[in-house]
């Protein structure tokens, strides 16, 4: 399986005959092969992670299914535009390829929307959309532990499964959720993302001493369409 950065929190994941694209707002992409099942998903309305121009941009791609939070209300042009909706804690099976089917399941965010958790061909692929442990300056202790619970609890429903990719949020001065998924999780290997392209906070945190145990889980991206194998 090959990971391709594309900007801020868009990855696109490629096996040998499904490609998946999510969060895509803007920015390069590789060649997509036109033989390949295309999946643009989308895990929330947050203009930062969709944009409706991906219903005409991808609309020629001859095999393509958008999988969208069910809080994006978009319509896109013509009645039979391959458009599946999905709410948190949902699991619905797509049409794969030579290995079998693809899975698909959602769990909550603290935020809006959906986390994507995608498995075929024996590899299992995670989006974090904006499910995150976020804080903010003017939260009261309240609003701090009912973050701090609700991620926790979304969190949770990972255990036991191992994912060989988590596309995980590392805004900076905001690594708590990074340093709890990576702690909780079984994960191969984690890809920071919604960074605004401040890519110098992956190696200070990286040197922090919380993540000694995983930092060298950590993929260093520096730069749009880096590409890893997994």
């Amino acid at each position: 399986m090959r990971i391709t950065y594309i900007r801020h929190s868009a990855f696109l994941a490629e096996w040998e005959d499904i490609v998946c694209l999510f969060d895509y707002v803007e920015g390069e992409l590789p060649e997509i092969d036109r033989d390949k099942r295309l999946c643009v998903f989308a895990s929330h309305h947050h203009s930062d992670h969709f944009n409706p121009e991906i219903f005409t941009r991808f609309a020629d791609h001859p095999r393509h299914t958008f999988i969208l939070s069910d809080d994006i209300r978009t319509v896109p042009a013509g009645e039979k535009a391959p458009v599946v909706r999905t709410g948190p804690d949902c699991r619905r099976i797509f049409p794969g390829g030579k290995r079998g089917a693809m899975s698909v399941s959602t769990i909550g965010s603290t935020d809006c929307g959906v986390a994507f958790v995608v498995n075929y061909a024996g590899k299992t692929v995670y989006h974090a959309g904006d499910l995150h442990w976020w804080a903010w300056p003017d939260d009261t202790p309240e609003e701090e532990r009912d973050m701090k619970n609700r991620y926790f609890a979304e969190i949770a429903k990972l255990n036991g499964v191992r994912l060989d990719a988590a596309f995980l949020p590392l805004d900076p001065n905001y690594w708590m959720g990074f340093d709890a998924m990576m702690r909780s999780a079984d994960i191969r290997k984690a890809f920071p993302m919604h960074m605004w392209e401040k890519y110098e906070y992956i190696p200070k945190f990286k040197a922090m001493s919380v993540t000694e145990a995983y930092r060298d889980r950590i993929a260093d991206i520096t730069a749009p369409n880096q590409t890893f194998t997994i």
